[in-house]
């Protein structure tokens, strides 16, 4: 399946044998289920359907019913959620938006809080590869993609319509969203959103120290965020589409601080703004050849204010920029044979307040071909990627990099690198007739150290080296189809990851970060999927949901004490399970989901193990129509044993809470 709005195409070249006009209202359907399982490599998606059935109330929630995924969450509404896929950090998972990548030159890691389930129409995850060939190469430049796409549909000839919500919770936590939509003419449609979230997020926790127990109130964790996009389609014809989108975002925190004994002061803020605009161009030059263009500018702020500076952490500005454009070629000689070509290319610069700022810049220049080709049951995919990074860096001259001037500016050069990254991936259909595919996959994926992990004084590593990654992943998924029967799917995928001079990041506070390369990383792991539904009657159903993930993530820099041990904040074993049950009256869930032990240092030293938890939720909705408006009512209780735990050391998450929404569509 082409990405993202290709259908037609898709279609007119399925139905070569009938002529192109034919086909101007079919549009080419497949589920997402069927596609996850016939995959040649790993992919997982929650729909917005899923998250209604699974009780899913937030996007960390969410990431906690796919497999291999380690979220690291510093609590509540406003806390920094990131996630590392199989161990390999959060800098090796790429996030797209509604097709096209995102970026943080400044850390490398999204900021995943930032956006709300509100305006969500899935999430998917890819893990080394993609079967998808018609992508722009950035979108393969990772060892896994998390893409996000949107609700903001864009129907041509569609009435005006749109949907309010309103999400309550504990704490303050406030969340109202309006979305609308609409078509003017047959070419040209529009759609938009815009979405408020304030919290106060002053939950309780308990503070031990030794037999000293004390009831306190996380402070300095206030959240006032807003985000707006709107979102346009030109259509000229059925052999061209043309698709929009811009967007501005806005979040006004404060930070919680560690939780010391004793002192729980903090006065740490945070102001973030950004704003991108993105556009995508497909057009279809016949039934064999397809080209696609992507553009995008990018602009980000980040104000940090540290009210009781220490360990030369101090107040400072960022400002970040990006250009990035992109442009493929796909060709489908045969049924059985795709090729595509695509290459990117990206610059970005950052420049802060810092006395001591570097300004760095780089250019990036990606290209990538692929070949697929579909034999019966037997699917081959093969993709090389070329990566070329440009350095630079003006201003003060923190390092031994040689120098020119130009002008009045001093420009340091870096150490330019390139490298090629080839991957294979293969999917057999062992019986003709059941849906039983075996999956093989190799991927290699080179990764530059980000700005933040470069530059930065106190912060940055200068002497940090590229990171390499090689995966392996053999599995096997099932689907059953029969009707008026139990209706069950299952993946199992067992991994190998190998990284070398691998970057492992460890956090001071929510903004800032130190990193540090561990020589070798050696990832071994599996990854359980399964979901099963089970009709009572025609309007009954039991739904059971669950996933499960073992890691051994083994440090192998060096022989002596530290050599195997388990690298920082990954767990062995994490895994969640949701029992569902839909009905005429009020659908209901009740979810488990944990992680086992881990550590915060690479060294194991005393006092920096983290013990496991299971957190334990409920959910309930009810859908009616009230002559031409859909309501939904939403009712949800988290962590319902109030278990104390912390996901990062000595930010504790919260405790027992609810969140209630009314959400009316029109």
């Amino acid at each position: 399946m082409l990405s993202l709005g290709v259908v037609p195409v898709w279609a007119q070249r399925e139905g070569r044998a009938m002529r192109s006009d034919t086909l101007r209202n079919v549009e080419v359907v497949s589920t997402q289920r069927d596609r996850d399982i016939k995959s040649t490599s790993p992919q997982y998606a929650l729909t917005n359907d899923n998250f209604h059935r699974l009780g899913v109330t937030d996007i960390g929630d969410a990431l906690h019913r796919l497999p291999g995924i380690t979220l690291r969450d510093y609590g509540g509404a406003g806390g920094m959620k990131t996630v590392s896929v199989r161990g390999l950090g959060a800098q090796n998972t790429g996030v797209s938006y509604d097709g096209i990548a995102l970026s943080d030159c400044q850390t490398g890691q999204i900021d995943l809080q930032r956006y709300t389930l509100s305006g969500i129409k899935d999430l998917r995850l890819v893990v080394a590869g993609n079967d998808d060939v018609f992508l722009p190469a950035r979108n393969v430049a990772s060892a896994a993609m998390l893409s996000i796409n949107t609700l903001t549909d864009l129907d041509l000839g569609a009435q005006p319509h749109g949907k309010a919500q309103l999400t309550l919770g504990s704490w303050g936590y406030t969340n109202p969203m309006v979305q609308f939509g609409t078509s003017m003419g047959n070419k040209l449609s529009m759609s938009g959103v815009v979405d408020y979230v304030y919290a106060e997020n002053d939950y309780p926790f308990t503070l031990t120290n030794v037999q000293l127990k004390t009831r306190e109130h996380r402070t300095n964790s206030r959240m006032n965020q807003w985000h707006g996009e709107v979102n346009l389609l030109y259509r000229p014809n059925n052999r061209n589409r043309l698709t929009a989108k811009a967007y501005y975002y806005d979040n006004d925190r404060q930070l919680p601080g560690i939780v010391h004994y004793y002192i729980n002061d903090n006065d740490e803020t945070l102001l973030e703004r950004n704003a991108f605009v993105q556009a995508r161009w497909v057009n279809a030059l016949s039934e064999k050849v397809s080209l696609m263009a992507n553009g995008k500018f990018n602009w980000a702020m980040s104000d940090y204010h540290n009210g009781i500076p220490s360990g030369g952490i101090s107040s400072s500005t960022y400002w970040q920029r990006e250009a990035y454009g992109a442009v493929a070629a796909l060709y489908t000689p045969s049924d059985w044979l795709s090729l595509d070509y695509s290459a990117d290319y990206v610059m970005n610069n950052l420049n802060s307040s810092l006395s001591v700022d570097s300004r760095p810049r780089r250019h990036s220049l990606l290209q990538t071909v692929v070949a697929k080709a579909s034999w019966q049951r037997l699917t081959l995919l093969a993709r090389g990627l070329y990566a070329l990074y440009l350095n630079e860096k003006s201003g003060n001259n923190q390092g031994n990099s040689p120098t020119t001037s130009v002008g009045t500016a001093t420009i340091e050069t870096e150490d330019d690198e390139h490298n090629f990254a080839p991957s294979v991936s293969a999917s057999y259909r062992l019986l003709p007739n059941d849906d039983v595919f075996v999956r093989a996959s190799w991927k290699h994926i080179f990764r530059m150290p980000t700005f933040n992990e470069l530059y930065y004084y106190h912060l940055g590593n200068p002497m940090l080296s590229p990171e390499r990654t090689s995966q392996w992943n053999v599995g096997v998924s099932w689907l059953s189809r029969k009707e008026w029967a139990v209706k069950a799917s299952l993946t199992v995928d067992g991994y190998l990851n190998r990284v070398t001079d691998k970057i492992v990041a460890i956090p001071y506070n929510m903004f800032v970060w130190r990193t540090v390369n561990i020589g070798r990383v050696k990832v071994l792991g599996l990854d359980v999927t399964a979901d099963v539904e089970v009709p009572l009657s025609a309007r009954h159903s039991l739904g059971l949901t669950g996933n499960y993930s073992l890691q051994r993530a083994k440090n192998q820099s060096f022989q002596g004490k530290f050599y195997g041990y388990q690298i920082a904040y990954t767990p062995k074993h994490s895994g969640s399970v949701t029992l569902s049950w839909t009905n005429p009256w009020v659908n209901v869930s009740a979810t488990a989901d944990g992680m086992s032990s881990r550590w915060t240092t690479n060294e194991h030293t005393e006092g920096t193990r983290m013990e496991g938890f299971m957190e334990l939720s409920m959910g309930a909705y009810r859908t009616f129509r009230i002559q031409r408006v859909l309501l939904t009512v939403r009712a949800s209780v988290l962590n319902i044993t109030d278990k104390q735990y912390d996901i990062v050391m000595h930010y504790p998450m919260p405790g027992r809470s609810w969140k209630m929404s009314l959400s009316a569509a029109f």
